[in-house]
């Protein structure tokens, strides 16, 4: 004899929560908590050493988002070719 159990897709996601692998954090967000704690700590203390390892590290999205912000070019539209498009999207 066999017994047949079904499950909602709900239940089953619910039932799936507790063992899904941890989502990791991007590398890029643990430098830039990492200098922000530096930066906070050197703040609150007398050491030099933090204090010059904070005026060195800057906030790393920013810093990079000022260096590269000169070799992307961004491409413009005319006017023509935008109202085309807008028509074109609409119909």
């Amino acid at each position: 004899m066999t017994q047949v159990v079904t499950v909602s897709a709900n239940t089953a996601a619910y039932a799936m929560e507790p063992i899904k692998p941890p989502q990791r954090v991007s590398r890029s967000t643990y430098v830039e908590e990492y200098a922000r704690d530096v930066t906070e700590r050197a703040e609150d203390s007398n050491d030099f050493r933090l204090r010059a390892l904070a005026n060195i590290v800057q906030p790393p999205a920013l810093s990079l988002f000022f260096l590269s912000a000169g070799q992307r070019r961004i491409e413009q539209a005319t006017l023509e070719e935008t109202i085309e498009a807008y028509k074109n999207s609409t119909s």
